[in-house]
């Protein structure tokens, strides 16, 4: 009687272990389909989530404009010349100083071959057999002044980032995309909110998740240009104390890397301590890497949280899994906007009954005597579409 007990226990059980297990399958493989989706569409995905950033980093002056009874077609079109003002500048300067930069690559290139040698060969003086040869092969310093000399750098920079923006359309016309974009999403923003909310009485779905996605994202970018911007100016200035040629361009880097988390800010002082050391030796070196080190951590480690708080409860493990994701998929700009993507997929996820658990895996957890704690998020101040409406929606 037992025995037979336990073989209806067992079909009663067995089929539903095999639907979770057949779900998860199907789960799995939707994934899969929508991240070679996304992948493969990275031509359309990645100018309109550049837009929406920028609109919601925008947003603020905008809505602020609108509360000091400017006119909402006014408030729009100073909004979208700040960030034309801001953007095309940078654009363009960063071109012009990179082929700058790159005309004079064979030129650190013989002082670093020059300075290579002379190591090899103190190192020969002090016993060690054969370090020029090692050298020679480790530093191939001839092939790259020769690949310095053919190349075109600006060919080059427009090919890659055409493969990020996609092969059909061009840098400029994907600027062009991306503003036009921003300003459609600039000039449906007053209201969104309000409009959500109709959409919930409506009988839709609660999309007012998106507005407190919205609000998390329109903080995090906010804080990171403030904390970019002082990056890069700090850095101009340091680089400028250590006589290096292209202090601007190093700034700009600094600015640009200083939104990509855990190795953005690195990569970012290479090429100026790089720079020092090959003009102006080991010493000079140290001092610019001195200084990119305290730059990063004041700003980075003690001022950054400070004004976050701790509102972007994202573990670092998955900030890095994040970047490297990101960046796969979509490129240097799926690296850029790394923390903002995935704090908008946490949002989704933790407004879902089903996957809920992933939302609570990607929290960044503090401990305490009493045990792990996962740290939550605040809600306050002013968000995307928030009390801006200019009527009511219907």
């Amino acid at each position: 009687m037992s025995n037979l007990n336990e073989e209806e226990e067992f079909t009663h059980t067995s089929p539903r272990g095999s639907m979770r297990g057949g779900r998860a399958l199907l789960t799995i493989a939707c994934i899969v389909i929508v991240v070679a989706g996304m992948k493969a569409a990275a031509s359309f995905f990645v100018p309109v989530m550049v837009a929406v950033f920028l609109a919601v980093l925008s947003f603020p002056l905008m809505n602020w404009l609108i509360r000091h009874r400017v006119p909402h077609s006014l408030a729009l079109a100073l909004t979208v010349v700040v960030i034309f003002s801001a953007v095309a500048p940078l654009i363009y300067g960063t071109g012009v100083l990179i082929s700058s930069f790159w005309r004079d690559v064979p030129m650190y290139a013989e002082r670093a071959k020059t300075l290579v040698d002379s190591s090899a060969g103190w190192l020969e003086s002090k016993g060690v057999t054969d370090a020029k040869v090692a050298a020679s092969q480790i530093f191939d310093m001839q092939g790259i002044i020769d690949f310095a000399r053919q190349q075109d750098v600006m060919n080059r920079l427009t090919s890659v980032v055409g493969t990020t923006f996609g092969t059909v359309v061009t840098l400029v016309a994907s600027c062009v995309v991306v503003l036009l974009v921003t300003l459609f999403i600039l000039m449906e923003a007053p209201g969104t909110a309000e409009r959500f909310e109709a959409v919930r009485q409506a009988g839709g779905p609660n999309l007012s998740v998106m507005v407190q996605s919205a609000h998390d994202i329109q903080k995090f970018l906010g804080v990171k240009t403030l904390i970019s911007v002082a990056t890069g100016v700090l850095v101009v200035l340091w680089c400028m104390m250590f006589d290096l040629r292209y202090p601007l361009l190093w700034g700009i880097l600094a600015f640009l890397f200083n939104y990509i988390p855990a190795v953005g800010s690195t990569a970012a002082g290479l090429p100026a301590i790089i720079e020092a050391l090959v003009v102006h030796g080991f010493g000079s070196a140290v001092g610019v890497a001195l200084g990119y080190a305290l730059i990063n951590f004041c700003l980075d480690s003690l001022l950054q949280p400070m004004l976050m708080g701790r509102r972007f409860g994202i573990s670092g493990l998955v900030v890095v899994v994040s970047v490297v994701f990101w960046g796969w998929l979509w490129g240097p700009v799926g690296m850029f906007l790394a923390v903002p993507l995935t704090m908008m997929m946490k949002v989704f996820l933790e407004n879902t009954e089903e996957f809920e658990w992933i939302s609570v895996a990607m929290a960044k957890k503090k401990f305490s005597r009493s045990g792990v704690i996962l740290e939550t998020l605040d809600n306050d101040d002013q968000v995307l579409g928030g009390g801006a409406a200019t009527e009511p929606p219907r």
